[in-house]
């Protein structure tokens, strides 16, 4: 019999609406190398023994829900998968028209075109109305929603596909003069009047519900207004988070008809600021994420350090005191939050991507193959350097808990916007499932996926695995525990423990594509358990989970045949 212990203990986008790629920093920036949370020793496995240990006494701490979180408002999700946060992001939330309930326009990502993407359902077309029917199809199944605010200053005009900004120069530059809102051989002003209308965090006069449809501009604070009159407050089961924009550190290439110029620090600041103030204001029991940046050079630099040398004299930067971009907007919204008594950034929200050699794509011919298990190790481990242009270790997680304890403890660190690539082949579900452990184990607080997986996909299933194996609501557990493995780079072991009932769930994950291997699993510490439950993913069901025979325990470990390219989670009572 396996002992367990005893004890008591115990947080998602929008994208089933609209679909595609966020953008990705793909340039190059430098970074120093801090203490990790968790590291492990790397060596191969062989179709010999492998060993497997689990320390159910070693906490490591709870397993925040909202890790789990997606951008879908499919309600079949959130039955199936136990979706447990849903973000209604993505570029084209930068400028949503909420007055007129379902008016997008996805920028650079669909030809700088308005549109409805097919939401023109009576409910769609009234204020809030494709926002409010998702978080209502949430809301029977305990999700919590993550809503957009836009605040580049200006959202869609109209759901119309044919209204499209013109003549749009292939990436945005420096201002021509200080406080200009025009680049060398471009100004917004005639595209912004064509497609958009104005958007401001504050009404700054009464409130109304519907909104007035002849004010040419639209108030942010007035639909938090709205939804809180519809839904509450955060703190009585409304909305609860509510992210700063989209990207902005890529609005000058993203959204560069409306906002050619280049963000510089100062900007990237005060647009926070000006908006999450605002939403306070109205709701002061919301969190607030942000700065919400597009990749890894957006952590260091503002779009303005780009110059015309890639990032090499980052002159903005350096006017900054030559600190990094998110330690140096941590301490400055530490120091606003002091002035005025309250915190407006709850959750430091980054979104972050596997960078080169197409990792983030479909592709599996077997050099990305391999490159995308052995990159998400991109995610905590300092000894990995990063097998892309950034070429350092990027270790994520621990670098993000540091820049935190550093500026701005207490602030919550979220990864809304990930995705490891090519989500409909079972290395895409291996690498999905890889950093759903990663991002329990390593206490990440929230975190979305981009933007949700085909149905029964591998990607899809991975997250059943970990969600709803048995399809009665039983996974992985809700606590973390510590877990090693004799030969990590092949075989991942991640341990849980149900924090009510003491009994444990691990998931084990053969990276190799062609072998099958015998591995050990031992679970050290707690009351004994009898029966081991085994659910399987892999070739040999692509479109199914497969329940295995349950394994009587008569000891505290158990030997099990892993076959190759496959997930195994073992629950034990």
């Amino acid at each position: 019999m396996i002992p367990v212990r005893n004890g008591l203990r115990s947080f998602v986008a929008w994208g089933g609406i609209l679909t595609g790629l966020a953008g990705i920093a793909l340039y190059s920036g430098g970074a120093g190398r801090h203490a990790p949370v968790h590291s492990e020793s790397h060596s191969t496995a062989t179709s010999g023994d492998v060993q497997l240990t689990v320390e159910v006494e070693a906490s490591i701490g709870p397993i925040h829900p909202s890790v789990y979180g997606m951008a879908t408002s499919d309600p079949s999700y959130f039955r199936d998968l136990k979706v447990s946060l849903w973000r209604m992001g993505g570029n084209p939330a930068t400028r949503y028209n909420w007055a007129l309930g379902n008016c997008w326009n996805a920028a650079r990502d669909w030809e700088f075109r308005n549109g409805n993407y097919g939401r023109t359902s009576t409910q769609d077309v009234q204020p809030s109305g494709v926002a409010d029917q998702s978080i209502l199809n949430a809301r029977p199944y305990g999700a919590d929603a993550l809503i957009t605010v836009p605040t580049i200053g200006w959202v869609a005009r109209n759901g119309d596909n044919a209204t499209r900004s013109m003549d749009v120069p292939p990436t945005g530059g420096p201002p021509i003069a200080p406080g200009s809102e025009a680049i060398a051989g471009y100004d917004p002003a005639s595209n912004r009047q064509r497609v958009s209308v104005p958007s401001a965090a504050r009404k700054r006069r009464p409130f109304s519900d519907p909104p007035d449809r002849s004010d040419p501009t639209v108030y942010q604070d007035e639909w938090i207004s709205h939804l809180v009159r519809k839904f509450g407050r955060a703190d009585a089961g409304g909305v609860r988070f509510y992210a700063m924009d989209n990207e902005p550190d890529m609005w000058d290439g993203t959204h560069t008809d409306m906002h050619p110029v280049r963000p510089d620090y100062d900007e990237l600041l005060s647009r926070f600021i000006e908006y999450a103030d605002a939403v306070k204001d109205v709701d002061p029991t919301a969190q607030i994420t942000g700065p919400v940046c597009g990749g890894w050079t957006g952590y260091f630099f503002s779009p303005r350090d780009r110059g015309e040398d890639n990032f090499a004299s980052h002159a903005d930067r350096n006017a900054h005191g030559g600190v990094a971009f998110l330690p140096w907007f941590l301490r400055r919204i530490a120091e606003h939050d002091r002035k005025t008594g309250r915190r407006t950034l709850d959750v430091l929200d980054v979104h972050f991507y596997p960078q080169g050699s197409a990792v983030y794509s479909a592709s599996v011919d077997a050099p990305i193959r391999d490159l995308r298990l052995r990159s998400t190790r991109a995610l905590y481990d300092p000894t990995y350097s990063d097998e892309s242009w950034i070429a350092a270790p990027v270790q994520l997680i621990p670098r993000l808990r540091k820049w935190v304890a550093e500026n701005y403890p207490g602030t919550k660190i979220g990864l809304n916007e990930w995705n490891w690539g090519a989500e409909t082949t079972l290395n895409g579900g291996l690498a999905t499932a890889e950093v759903l452990g990663i991002l329990g184990r390593e206490q990440v607080d929230m975190a979305c996926y981009w933007s949700q997986p085909p149905k029964d996909s591998p990607a899809y299933l991975a997250f059943k695995l970990f969600r709803n194996a048995d399809n009665l609501g039983h996974g992985f557990e809700d606590e973390a525990i510590a877990a090693t493995s004799s030969a990590a780079d092949s075989i991942s072991c991640f341990g849980s423990v149900n924090s009510r009932t003491g009994t444990p769930a691990v998931l084990i994950i053969n990276k190799l594509p062609d072998t099958a291997v015998r591995a050990t699993l031992k679970i050290h510490g707690g009351r004994l358990m009898r029966t081991a439950h085994l659910f399987r993913y892999g070739s040999m069901d692509l479109k199914h989970i497969t329940k295995e025979p349950d394994i009587t325990l008569e000891s505290d470990s158990l030997t099990l045949d892993l076959p190759a390219y496959s997930l195994t989670l073992v629950r034990c009572e």
